[in-house]
C-alpha cells in the first residue's frame, strides 16, 4: 500500500514538473510601433496556423502586436520601415518543424489604428480568426484564409473607398458581417470547399459590384430589404440556389433587379458562379 501511493505521488509530481515545463515553453511579445509621419500604410500579415485576432483603434500608434508563442515550434518576426511617406508593416510567423502546431503556440492579437490609409495583405493558415477591420481606412484588401475557422466584420463604415477587396477561402468555416460597411467598389470572393456566410448589410455609398464563385459547400447570403440591388446567378445541375422572404420579388431564371436599383447612386450589383454547393439568399424582411 505504501509503495503504491508512492508510486502515485511520483506519478502526480511528474505530471505536474511536465506542465510546468510546457507552460514554460511559451514566451510573450508585444510590440508598439510608433506613430510615424506617413501618408500610407501597406500591411502584409503571413501568419500560418495558429490563433489570430486583429481589432481596431482610434489611437496615434500605428499598430499593437500582443504574441505568445512557443519559441521551439514557431519563429514570429515582427518589422517595420517607412519608405519616403509610405510605412510597411510586415508580421509572419514561421513553423520550425514539421509536427503540428497548437492554437496556443501561435497566439496574435493585433491592433490596427483608424488613423492611417491602409492597403491589408493577410494570409492565415490553419487557424481560428477573429478579424474586424471596421472604422480603418482601407483602399485595397487581399485575404487568402486557409482551413480555418473564424470571422470577419466591418464594425464601422470605411471612412474611404477601398478599391478592391479579393478573399480567397479555402477548406473553411467562414462568416463576413457588414460588408456594406466596408464601401468596396469590387470585391471578389472565391470560395473552395466549406462553409460560409456573407451579411451585404451596412452604409453604402455608391455602386459597388461584386463577385461570388463557390465550388463545393454551402454559403448563405444575407441581402437587407432596402438595398438597390442586381442578382445575377449562375448555377447549374449539381448545384442548388434558393430566395428566402422573396415571395413579394419577382425572379426571373436566377436574376433579380429592384425596382429602384437603376435610379439609385448606390447599390449592390452582384454576380454568382455556382460549383456542386448550396446558396441560400435571404432577403430582410
Amino acid at each position: 500500500m505504501f509503495y503504491r501511493k508512492i508510486v502515485v505521488l511520483i506519478g502526480l509530481m511528474t505530471l505536474v514538473m511536465v506542465s510546468f515545463s510546457l507552460a514554460s515553453e511559451h514566451k510573450a511579445s508585444k510590440t508598439t510601433i510608433p506613430k510615424d509621419d506617413i501618408e500610407h500604410l501597406a500591411v502584409d500579415i503571413d501568419l500560418g496556423a495558429g490563433e489570430f485576432i486583429i481589432l481596431p483603434r482610434d489611437m496615434d500608434d500605428i499598430a499593437i502586436i500582443d504574441v505568445e508563442y512557443n519559441p521551439n515550434r514557431v519563429k514570429i518576426i515582427t518589422e517595420y520601415e517607412k519608405d519616403e511617406n509610405v510605412g510597411y508593416l510586415e508580421l509572419e510567423s514561421k513553423q520550425r518543424r514539421k509536427s503540428e502546431i497548437d492554437t496556443e503556440d501561435n497566439f496574435w492579437n493585433v491592433i490596427l489604428s483608424t488613423k492611417y490609409s491602409t492597403d491589408l495583405e493577410i494570409d492565415l493558415g490553419a487557424c481560428k480568426a477573429e478579424l474586424d477591420l471596421g472604422g480603418i481606412p482601407i483602399e485595397m484588401i487581399g485575404l487568402d484564409i486557409g482551413a480555418a475557422k473564424g470571422s470577419l466584420v466591418f464594425s464601422k463604415s470605411n471612412p474611404i473607398n477601398a478599391e478592391e477587396i479579393f478573399i480567397d477561402a479555402g477548406v473553411a468555416d467562414f462568416k463576413i458581417s457588414k460588408l456594406g460597411n466596408a464601401d468596396f467598389s469590387y470585391l471578389e470572393f472565391d470560395g473552395g470547399l466549406g462553409k460560409f456566410s456573407l451579411d451585404f448589410s451596412g452604409e453604402y455609398k455608391r455602386k459597388s459590384r461584386a463577385k461570388l464563385s463557390i465550388g463545393m459547400g454551402t454559403a448563405t447570403l444575407y441581402i437587407p430589404a432596402d438595398l438597390p440591388i442586381r442578382i445575377d446567378a449562375d448555377d447549374n445541375l449539381l448545384s442548388s440556389i434558393e430566395f428566402i422572404n422573396a415571395d413579394d420579388i419577382d425572379i426571373d431564371d436566377d436574376y433579380y433587379e429592384s425596382p429602384d436599383y437603376e435610379s439609385s447612386d448606390v447599390g449592390l450589383s452582384l454576380k454568382i458562379e455556382v460549383g456542386m454547393a448550396v446558396i441560400e439568399i435571404i432577403f430582410g424582411e
